[in-house]
């Protein structure tokens, strides 16, 4: 056999050698990874070193062969730079495919809804369920009035300023960003106007906002709003008392005290939020307020109504006098009665 013969069948091995590792290697990379979910999520911390990726990727069944896999991508796609963050990969996926997920940063966006009137504390365990921030980290965030320059002077924190909102955030996202922009859109929904408005009723927005808290804690019916906050505004310009159960509630729940009913001997819980034993409104807001609440308490209705007991249809009746109010406490009583329900009415002279 001629010289020239031999080394084309040897440059002919060596290529059919080079295909067959050649299609072993995308193989090892694409066969598939250990039974499980159809898909997986897996978290990278910043920091993480690109072996140590691809060895999760491999334990995930993202991958079947983690130094393969780690081969290739320092071969073909090394310039792209893998992101931390959240990822939710097919089990398995085409490595290529894997690679430009990490290099755009697509991680996973966990949606939150945050209804309105919850408490800064129950906004945050909505996130923290979802394994975004930390309960020490979110206290630091809520404590930190200058996030609010101009709405929160004075306020102890910024409850009440956390507008409710639908949110889509990642495992990155810190509580502070989640706080600011929460922030952001209570800025966008509590506009220059009603600010104005507010100012007209001789209220700060800090007491606007306490004042829609309360709005929004004492009614799920958007049209008794405005009354409502006439009610109230009615009570702070005769010197009254505002007398509100949710106040009471709420200093419970701030103390760590709330046991999921509100109890008569409550009525005289000491804390400066109890509006049956302080003047004037609370310190600052009760809940976190929506848009409805918000636009109630700087568009008060314009009434004489003093009272308000909550009725048997889900909303309330409205009094002017006190003896009208205890009139309107013996109907409902009556009512929920018949209609099999427990009556149980607070202070004779409550508001609500």
């Amino acid at each position: 056999m001629s010289a020239g013969k031999r080394l084309f069948r040897l440059g002919l091995l060596l290529l059919l050698l080079a295909a067959a590792v050649a299609v072993w290697f995308i193989y090892s990379l694409e066969r598939p990874g250990p039974p499980g979910p159809s898909e997986v999520d897996v978290y990278f911390a910043p920091g993480t070193s690109t072996a140590a990726i691809f060895r999760r990727l491999a334990v995930e069944g993202v991958v079947s062969n983690a130094r393969i896999a780690e081969i290739y991508y320092r071969i073909r796609a090394s310039a792209t730079t893998l992101q931390a963050g959240e990822y939710r990969f097919r089990r398995p996926m085409p490595i290529d495919e894997v690679i430009r997920r990490m290099g755009r940063g697509d991680v996973v966006q966990h949606i939150v809804v945050v209804p309105e009137g919850l408490t800064a504390e129950e906004t945050f365990r909505l996130f923290l369920d979802e394994g975004i921030g930390t309960r020490e980290a979110f206290g630091a965030a809520l404590a930190d009035t200058s996030l609010a320059p101009g709405l929160a002077t004075g306020a102890p924190d910024l409850e009440g300023f956390l507008f409710p909102e639908t949110y889509r955030v990642t495992l990155s996202t810190s509580a502070r960003k989640v706080v600011e922009a929460m922030i952001a859109q209570f800025r966008l929904h509590f506009t220059a106007e009603m600010r104005e408005r507010a100012r007209a009723l001789g209220l700060t927005a800090r007491q606007a906002v306490t004042l829609a808290s309360i709005v929004e804690k004492e009614t799920a019916l958007k049209r008794e709003g405005p009354i409502i906050a006439g009610v109230y505004l009615n009570r702070l310009a005769l010197g009254m008392r505002l007398q509100a159960d949710p106040t009471v509630t709420y200093a419970l729940k701030r103390d760590g005290k709330w046991t999921g009913l509100l109890h008569r001997s409550e009525y005289a819980y000491p804390s400066a939020y109890n509006t049956y034993l302080y003047d004037s409104l609370p310190p600052g807001p009760i809940c976190n307020p929506g848009l409805a609440a918000l636009t109630a308490a700087v568009s008060p209705s314009r009434t004489d109504f003093l009272y308000f007991v909550a009725d048997a249809a889900g909303g309330h009746t409205f009094s002017r006098t006190f003896e009208q109010h205890l009139q309107a406490i013996a109907i409902n009583r009556r009512l929920r009665a018949e209609a099999g329900a427990a009556a149980s009415e607070g202070p004779p002279d409550e508001v609500n």
